[in-house]
């Protein structure tokens, strides 16, 4: 019995001993497992970490980019943006960045309509083999300038917009010319402040074109086409340029004109007498000229803005060649000059507005005449007389359809030139969309005005950034 006893628990001594070996193991497979794990997920981390570095560098790679390209665009793209149209693109070169890093920028072009709208893209890479990669982009268009094709509500669309009625007379010997081509004023192409296109217009624009007399010996009316007539030029189109008002728009003036013979400034101040045989208030060239003041730390000769009679300068190197005042004009005033007149050549530049009395149901009256230029715009309600070999560079817009308007009735809008009356100097009337331009952007109205036809060499942002990102 003792011997069966013994055997007994040997055997089972040795079956315990076979139990604890596998669980040794297993255990050691499971320590081994989780190592790996720890090992494979430190490095999963290390890599994302990589990558996301990697990634933020590309971002900045890209922005730096983007900027350096949008402050540099007149030199860097400006030169090949005239022969890329609509839906074309420009690709710049790789550009390598301090620390690895590099950029490339691409510029698309699309049009809204006739004004070029651009992508600038920009695709940036960090340095390493697990680099990311980032796009960024700007949508530009054109920043504002002279040479923009500016316009204030529906003026200008031709050398004359017109509610009313128009005549052109001229005697043997005299000569009209109205034109609708565009052309530049004298002097100013030389100074490179005009864009390099002319837009043509047609002549003249009216309501209902029953209401012109032309002369077909003397005068000249001619554009693209030459006559239009526009049956939606009803009332309203005179009292809202865009979003503004009548009133927004004489708000802006600088400079008064008063029916009873006075010339001051908007606020009041500087009130210069120029003319005491009302009712036509008489300005004279004698009168009108640029002023200046002088800085007195640098001694620089400025131009006084703030003088009534100051109308700017068409000499490039005068400081008051961007001077174009607004000027309000009330009742009926007589632009004058020349050597034919006996004085001084008479200049102005600037925008005029025909002030009119809701009250009396009076608009103005504006004259440029005995060799008298102006350049710019006259827009209102009132009536304009171009005579006597004066010379008109611009738009005018003007709504003359009233009762008690102080001028003659049988001529709202008046072109004339007699030959006893100085007209060896051909009376003109000629569309500028350089003269409309500089008058618009450089006077008080430049944040009211809209630019249409943005110069491809220049560019603002519209909008905000946007980006889309590639990790690898």
């Amino acid at each position: 019995m003792n011997v069966k006893w013994a055997e007994s628990l040997l055997r089972r001594r040795g079956d315990e001993g076979g139990f604890v070996m596998p669980m040794i193991i297993f255990g050691l497979v499971l320590m081994s497992a989780a190592a790996v794990a720890a090992l494979l997920i430190a490095d999963d981390e290390h890599r994302s970490g990589r990558a996301m570095r990697e990634a933020s560098t590309a971002f900045y790679a890209a922005e730096a980019g983007l900027h350096e390209v949008y402050a540099n665009w007149d030199s860097l793209v400006g030169p090949a943006l005239a022969d890329l149209g609509p839906s074309d693109s420009l690709v710049l070169p790789w550009r390598d960045l301090d620390g690895g890093a590099r950029y490339r920028a691409v510029v698309y072009r699309w049009d809204v309509g006739d004004q070029p709208v651009f992508t600038l893209e920009v695709e940036g890479r960090g340095p390493g083999v697990l680099s990311g990669q980032r796009k960024l982009s700007f949508a530009l268009t054109s920043a504002p300038g002279p040479g923009m094709a500016y316009k204030l509500g529906e003026c200008c669309e031709a050398p004359v917009v017109l509610k009313g009625t128009f005549r052109q007379y001229a005697t043997e010997g005299g000569n009209i010319i109205h034109s609708g081509f565009d052309a530049h004023p004298p002097g100013w192409e030389d100074a490179g402040v005009c864009a390099d296109t002319l837009i043509d217009k047609p002549g003249i624009i009216m309501k209902d074109t029953t209401g012109m007399v032309l002369d077909p010996a003397d005068a000249v009316l001619m554009g693209v086409p030459p006559i239009v007539e526009d049956p939606q030029l009803s009332d309203s189109v005179f009292d809202y340029f865009g979003e503004h008002t009548w009133q927004d728009v004489k708000d802006r003036a600088n400079i008064v004109i008063d029916s009873t013979g006075w010339v001051y400034m908007a606020d009041g101040s500087n009130p210069i007498k120029v003319d005491g045989s009302l009712p036509d208030v008489g300005i004279e060239g004698t009168e009108v000229y640029p002023r200046y003041t002088v800085d007195p730390i640098t001694g620089e000769l400025l131009c006084d803005t703030n003088h009534p009679l100051n109308w700017g300068s068409d000499d490039p190197d005068d400081p008051c060649f961007d001077y174009f005042p607004v000027i309000l004009s009330r009742g009926e005033v007589d632009l004058r000059g020349g050597p034919s007149y006996g004085g001084a050549r008479f200049y102005g530049q600037g925008v005029v507005i025909l002030d009119f009395n809701d009250v009396t149901r009076k608009g103005s009256e504006f004259e440029v005449e005995h060799d008298a230029e102006f350049r710019g715009v006259i827009l209102g309600k009132g009536c304009v007389e171009v005579q006597y070999g004066a010379q008109f560079y611009g738009a005018m817009f003007l709504d003359a359809t009233y009762d008690g308007v102080t001028c003659d009735k049988s001529h709202d809008f008046y072109e004339e030139c007699e030959g006893d009356e100085g007209c060896d100097q051909t009376t003109k009337l000629q569309w500028s969309q350089c003269a409309v331009d500089r008058a618009m952007y450089l006077s008080d109205l430049v944040d009211i005005a809209e630019p249409t036809l943005p110069d491809l060499g220049k560019a603002q942002r519209l909008g905000s950034r946007s980006f889309s990102e590639m990790l690898r």
